[in-house]
């Protein structure tokens, strides 16, 4: 749409045009609308005129996008919630609030940053509910499709996502105390020699760690995988077996179980923990709201 014509174009069918290209399908997006299924195919012809684009075209028994209505749609999604947010006035309460947050999230996150995150929330928010779930290889695919709100994890996010550095984190190697090595800090030789137990975190490895070494054409010799942290800590206690955590989870480690801190060789980098949620979340007050939290919980971490 030009400017110059937006003062003949009906504001009432936004609502219609939004529906019709999210389900592509005229009569769910007139029962979405609350509008009849002909009520719903005046619009869209009336939609098509406005555009000059047919914006939906059949395909079998539904339709497909057109290439203007892709890029309406993005538009949409992200102008839709900022309209609704004028028109209503409201300001999130946390107080008072019972919204649900869902957020997907690493197993050593879980450890090391949801405690001061559900701190901060159960003092603020006492009705609001946080659902959290495991991390898995297709998260960023349900955070663009809506099912999850909020992602954290080591590996990058797509551009399509709005993304931000929650912290930096580095590693620490794990051994049981009753080992008879006493090196403050592996050599990579020594490092690659040893038996090792892998937390697999992405794509069936320890992608921070097992992808710089693939890299350098090199690969630890892994006796055991496990899918989690916290039940490897402690069978790696009362192994030969050496584990590689993040430092603020080694820590905590340390103090819980029988297993003590050795330094990983040099050539073991540490990694960014991004926070990764869909543009159509930026302007909502209570999503804003959470994510600041979680900004909070992370700021408090950084410090220890």
């Amino acid at each position: 749409m030009r400017q110059a014509h937006l003062r003949d174009v009906d504001l009432n069918l936004l609502h219609a045009l939004h529906a019709l290209l999210a389900e592509r399908h005229v009569t769910r997006a007139a029962k979405r609308c609350f509008l009849s299924q002909p009520a719903m195919s005046r619009a869209l012809d009336r939609l098509r005129q406005m555009f000059g684009d047919l914006l939906l075209v059949r395909s079998g028994r539904a339709y497909e996008r057109t290439g203007r209505g892709e890029r309406v749609l993005r538009e949409l999604e992200s102008l839709m919630p900022r309209l609704e947010a004028m028109v209503r006035g409201e300001e999130f309460d946390p107080a008072r609030s019972p919204e649900r947050f869902r957020v997907a999230i690493t197993d050593h996150a879980a450890m090391v940053l949801m405690p001061p995150l559900m701190e901060r929330i159960r003092t603020a928010a006492a009705n609001v509910h946080v659902d959290a779930s495991a991390w898995n290889d297709r998260v960023y695919e349900e955070v663009a499709a809506g099912r999850i709100d909020t992602a954290l994890s080591a590996e990058a996010p797509p551009p399509a996502l709005e993304t931000e550095v929650l912290y930096e984190e580095d590693f620490v190697c794990l051994v049981g105390r009753a080992q008879q090595s006493r090196t403050r800090r592996f050599t990579l030789k020594e490092y690659l020699d040893l038996p090792h137990a892998i937390v697999e975190t992405w794509g069936g490895q320890q992608t921070p760690v097992d992808r710089p070494l693939a890299e350098r054409g090199l690969r630890r010799r892994a006796v055991l995988r496990l899918p989690f942290f916290v039940p490897t800590i402690f069978m790696v206690a009362r192994s030969d077996l050496v584990l590689t955590v993040p430092r603020r989870l080694g820590k905590i480690a340390a103090a819980t179980a029988d297993v003590r801190l050795v330094e990983p060789p040099h050539e073991i980098k540490g990694f960014s923990y991004f926070m990764a949620w869909h543009p159509r979340l930026t302007p909502e007050a209570d999503h804003a709201w959470f994510r600041d939290q979680l900004r909070t919980a992370a700021r408090s971490i950084r410090t220890k």
